[in-house]
This record gives C-alpha cells, sequence and structure tokens, in this order.
C-alpha cells in the first residue's frame, strides 16, 4: 500500500514537471506584438501559382525578434490561426515555420473585414507597440450580392481604421498584383502610421516581407561593402541574409581566420535556413574582426546584429508631408544605459546618407552630453531611403529606414486653447487644384472608451473647421479625416490629410508658449521705452545744446544701488555654485569611468 502511495505521488510530480515544461513561455505585457494576415482565396492560384508565400512566410518568421509576440492567421471567407500566439523564440519559430506549409489558395472569398475584426477581438493583449501585416491579391470580397461588398468595404473606411487608430495598430500592407484594392490597402497603412508595398510578382514577396519585417521589428545592422563585413566584440551574434538568383552558386561565409562556411559545414554555433530564394545565416558569439561573404552583390542583402552596444534614434515617421522637415535624433546606450563619455564621443562619427546622395554629418547637441542631430529637408514626392551611419573607429553600427513624402493638397492649421482644454483645427485646400465646391471632409474622432465619433466639417470663407472642445487630460484624441474631392475639370481626388494624435504634450506646448510671449513682449515694450526716452532726451539736448547737471534734478523716487553689496553677493553666489559643481562633477565622473570602463576595454 506504501509504495503504491510513492508510485502515485511521483506520477503526478511527472505530469506536473511535463504539463509546466508544455506551457507556453509567458509574454510580458509591454512585449511589441505582430500579427500577420495571409489572403488564402482562390484568385491566389493565378497570382502565386508556386506558393511562394509559403518561403516568404518563413522568412519572415525567422526575422522576427527574440522576445515579441507574434501570430500568422489564413483569411478568406472566414480567419483561422496559422500559428499560436506566443513569445518568439527558437522553438515557436520552429512550430511556425513548420505551419507555413499549410498556406493554400483554396478559399472561396476575400473577406478582409473578419480578418482585421477577428485580430483585434484575439490577436493584440499587450501594451506594446502593435504592427498588423496584411497580405491580399484581391478586393473585398464577402459575398456574390457586390452590395454587401460595398458596405463591407466602407465599414473598413468608416468603423475599422478608427478602431486600428484607438489602439495605436500600425497596419502593414502588401498588395499582391495590381488587381488588388490598392487604394483601401494604401489607405489603410497610411490612416494608421504603417507603411504600403506592392509586389508585382510572388517572386518579390521574399523582399517586401523583408521590408516590412524591418518596419514593424527594426534591427540594427552592419554596413555591407563589397560582400564584406566588420565585427566588433560587443556583437553577440548576427544574421546574414543573401538573396541568390535562379541557380547561384553555393552562398559561404569566410570568417576572420580564413575558414570558410557552407551550409554543409556544420559548425557548432551557425544555423543556415537555405531556400531557393534566399539563404538566412546566423552565427552566435562570432570571431572578431572581418567578415566577407561569397555571393553575388545584391542591395537588399544585410547584416542584423544583436549587441549591447546599441545605436538609438528619435522616432522617425513613415510618411512626411511636402513641405515638412524631418528631425533625426541619435544616441548610443550599452545596456540600455545612455552613453556620454567624451573619451568615447570622441571616437565617433554620425552620418545620414539620404538615397545614396553624398553623407551629411550629424552634429553632437551643446545642452545634451552623448546626442546628435540632422534635420533633413527639401524632400521631394515619393520614397526615400535614409541610413544612420555610425562609425566608432572600432565597431560601426547602421540604421536603415525608408519614408515617403506624400502630397498636402490640404493644410492643416491648430490653435489649441489651454485654459479650455480646447483645440481649433482649420483645414485649408488648395484652391488651383482642388475645387471647393466639391469638397466634403468628414472627421471621425475617437478616444479610448468612447465609440469613434463621425462629424462632418462646416466651411467658411473657403476654411473648413473643426473644434474639439474640453479634451480630457492623460487622453489621446485620435482625429482621421475622410475626403471626397473634384479637381476643376471635375475628376474625382482622394488627397491625403494626415492623421492627428491629440494628447497633453499639445497643452504643455501651448502653455510654454503663452509664458514666453509675455516675457517677450515686456521686453519689446522696455525697449521700445528706452528709445523712445533717448530719443526724447536727444531732442530736448538738440534744442537746449546744454548738458544737464544731474544734482539739479534729484530724483526723490528711485533710491541708490549699493553696487559693492550687490557684487559681494553675486562673488558669494558664484563661489558656492562653483564649489558644489566641481564635488558634483567628480562623484558623476567617478561613477560614468566605473559603468563603462569595460566596455571602454572591449572596444579598444
Amino acid at each position: 500500500m506504501f509504495k503504491s502511495y510513492i508510485f502515485a505521488v511521483f506520477c503526478l510530480l511527472g505530469l506536473s514537471v511535463d504539463s509546466a515544461r508544455s506551457e507556453p513561455a509567458p509574454v510580458a505585457a509591454n512585449a511589441d506584438e505582430i500579427q500577420v494576415l495571409i489572403d488564402v482565396s482562390g484568385s491566389m492560384k493565378q497570382n502565386d501559382p508556386d506558393n511562394l508565400r509559403i518561403e516568404a512566410s518563413r522568412l519572415l518568421v525567422n526575422l522576427l525578434p527574440d522576445g515579441t509576440k507574434a501570430a500568422f492567421w489564413l483569411f478568406a471567407e472566414k480567419t483561422a490561426p496559422l500559428s499560436a500566439a506566443d513569445t518568439v523564440n527558437s522553438a515557436w519559430k520552429q512550430q511556425a515555420s513548420k505551419a507555413t506549409a499549410n498556406i493554400h489558395s483554396r478559399g472561396l472569398y476575400t473577406h478582409i473585414e473578419d480578418a482585421i475584426q477577428t485580430v483585434l477581438s484575439q490577436g493584440f493583449t499587450g501594451s506594446g507597440k502593435k504592427h498588423l501585416i496584411l497580405l491580399t491579391d484581391g478586393f473585398v470580397d464577402i459575398s456574390k450580392d457586390i452590395m454587401q461588398s460595398a458596405d463591407s468595404r466602407e465599414r473598413i473606411l468608416s468603423e475599422w481604421i478608427p478602431k486600428l487608430q484607438q489602439q495605436n495598430i500600425n497596419v502593414q500592407t502588401i498588395a499582391l498584383s495590381e488587381q488588388a484594392d490598392k487604394e483601401l490597402l494604401e489607405k489603410l497603412a497610411f490612416e494608421t502610421g504603417g507603411w504600403a508595398e506592392t509586389a508585382q510578382t510572388a517572386e518579390q514577396l521574399q523582399r517586401v516581407f523583408l521590408k516590412m519585417a524591418q518596419k514593424a521589428a527594426p534591427k540594427e545592422t552592419l554596413p555591407l561593402t563589397d560582400n564584406k563585413f566588420n565585427v566588433d566584440s560587443g556583437i553577440h551574434e548576427f544574421s546574414v541574409l543573401v538573396f541568390k538568383k535562379p541557380h547561384a552558386a553555393p552562398t559561404q561565409l569566410v570568417s576572420p581566420d580564413g575558414k570558410s562556411i557552407s551550409k554543409q559545414s556544420m559548425v557548432a554555433n551557425v544555423s543556415w535556413l537555405e531556400s531557393q530564394a534566399y539563404d538566412l545565416i546566423t552565427a552566435k558569439q562570432p570571431l572578431v574582426g572581418e567578415w566577407r561573404l561569397v555571393a553575388e552583390v545584391d542591395p537588399d542583402n544585410q547584416v542584423m546584429i544583436v549587441t549591447d552596444l546599441k545605436l538609438q534614434l528619435s522616432e522617425i515617421p513613415n510618411f512626411l508631408g511636402e513641405s515638412e522637415t524631418l528631425p533625426i535624433k541619435a544616441h548610443f546606450t550599452d545596456k540600455d544605459k545612455l552613453i556620454a563619455r567624451a573619451d568615447f564621443l570622441g571616437m565617433l562619427t554620425l552620418e545620414v546618407i539620404q538615397d545614396q546622395q553624398a553623407p551629411a554629418k550629424m552634429q553632437a547637441v551643446a545642452a545634451e552630453a552623448g546626442f546628435y542631430q540632422h534635420q533633413v529637408e527639401h524632400l521631394s514626392l515619393g520614397k526615400h531611403l535614409l541610413k544612420i551611419v555610425a562609425d566608432g573607429k572600432t565597431f560601426k553600427r547602421e540604421i536603415v529606414h525608408e519614408i515617403e513624402v506624400v502630397a498636402t493638397p490640404i493644410t492643416v492649421d491648430k490653435h489649441v486653447d489651454v485654459a479650455q482644454r480646447q483645440v481649433s483645427l482649420k483645414l485649408l485646400p488648395d484652391t488651383k487644384l482642388i475645387d471647393p465646391a466639391g469638397l466634403v471632409i468628414n472627421a471621425v474622432i475617437n478616444q479610448a472608451g468612447h465609440e469613434p465619433e463621425t462629424r462632418a466639417l462646416t466651411s467658411k470663407d473657403g476654411v473648413w473647421l473643426l473644434d474639439l472642445v474640453g479634451l480630457p487630460p492623460e487622453t489621446t484624441t485620435h482625429v482621421n479625416f475622410n475626403v471626397m474631392a473634384k479637381d476643376h475639370e471635375g475628376k474625382p481626388l482622394t488627397p491625403a490629410v494626415k492623421p492627428l494624435s491629440i494628447d497633453d504634450s499639445w497643452f504643455k506646448a501651448a502653455e510654454k508658449a503663452e509664458v514666453a510671449a509675455p516675457a517677450t513682449e515686456a521686453a519689446i515694450d522696455v525697449h521700445h521705452e528706452a528709445a523712445n526716452h533717448e530719443e526724447a532726451n536727444h531732442e530736448a539736448g538738440a534744442e537746449h545744446h546744454e548738458p544737464t547737471d544731474p544734482e539739479q534734478h534729484p530724483s526723490a523716487d528711485v533710491p541708490k544701488t549699493n553696487w559693492l553689496l550687490v557684487s559681494g553677493i553675486l562673488v558669494a553666489i558664484n563661489l558656492f555654485l562653483g564649489v558644489s559643481g566641481f564635488f558634483t562633477y567628480r562623484y558623476l565622473k567617478k561613477s560614468q569611468a566605473e559603468k563603462h570602463q569595460q566596455l571602454l576595454e572591449r572596444l579598444s
């Protein structure tokens, strides 16, 4: 009896251990989330006859960074999960890669609305950054009744885009073929701050998925020049993505010690994902020095890295108005802590390269040690490629970002009333391009916890007005504009108006401006008064031609200033500040020296 009891206890312990092992890893509440929707409707048989979506999806799976939460879905008339929504790690990647083999082209319809609704209700759960990648080759198609499909498309524009905005979900869209509803896909991307791409053929999907991975989960890279790149001691892992042409020779890597590595080499710290179109080679704890890639040079090849020494950038939008400038701010961190030591910064050079033009040097920010800035201006309409390259003599880092400059035939003027928590918006159309008589502007306003509200903007003297009154603090109000317009010949236009996200920063900036304005006006008034007084004295002197004796006109109202006492006080204050500043500086310098000593030893 006792032996049976012991046996039962051990069985229960074994079951509890097995169940613990089978449970998915917990997902951090603030982890970035990426949901991928893949069209499997019947039309894919024509647009992707070789089902290259499988290889493209497998590449995307392996490009996602560990620690994010991700899931893949298939949609046609209904939406179903392809891979479990879980934390990205090696086990998840293995499972999701196998699951991509289930991508098919047997669906009856293209129910994009159901796909978006399903992901919003089941996919996103955390508070981190959220990205939705949508691949489709068709129009909204939910029924044989064309009006039901038209209604569904309209609901995406009027109801689901505001909900996506409300949850801060960036939508990356991929149109496979010219038959896709590019207008809808581009609007989904533009209105949510995402990105839109068109793959003319299925063969381009791998490169397009690479761009989407860069948008959803950007990674630092190393400059790859003439198929060579330098690995420094701060790099824990690199992944080389190599795109191949048909019948290309097998890819090889040559390490700094001269050893050639191929897929057949079976090197312990190197993993190799191979397909007909690309190779993805990952090396952990790589040798320091120059590595060489034996393959055809391709502009989309890149070396992605995992490192503690990171180049950090201020947020760069995907879309920019044609008259806007783009400020870029950069700094370095070691284990997420700012590096501001003079000896480190003295080795550092940062440059911005726009569309293969001559590099522009970023300048150090005088008031913020460790920060660099640059202003990109006069960008033409269309897409632009920006590279931010850092050279620290013993290491290099690179971040690539693509932006699109869009036409702004309708400009938005903003007025903020701090006291009333009110924002007034004036939309001014370019009447050379747009016929004001045919212009209709609707604003969709939404806040967390409230249903989206649609308002038709009223026009007055050629300006369309929107007043937002009593905006609550600590709340973001999203405003999305739906515009219907015509040119002077009656042709329909679809002018883009960037969505607005109104939060407390708007009122803080306006409050600072209000505080600064009276001081500026007072200074101007004093200057004018002094100038007028001097001019009056000059005129009086010109009339009498006699010097004025100050003892003859004493001023009883103005007391004499004891300049000796004032000077003594100022000297005492400066002496106190100097002494305290000296000891504070010594303490901070010693603390920073200890924190960065290991980093500098690695890089030297």
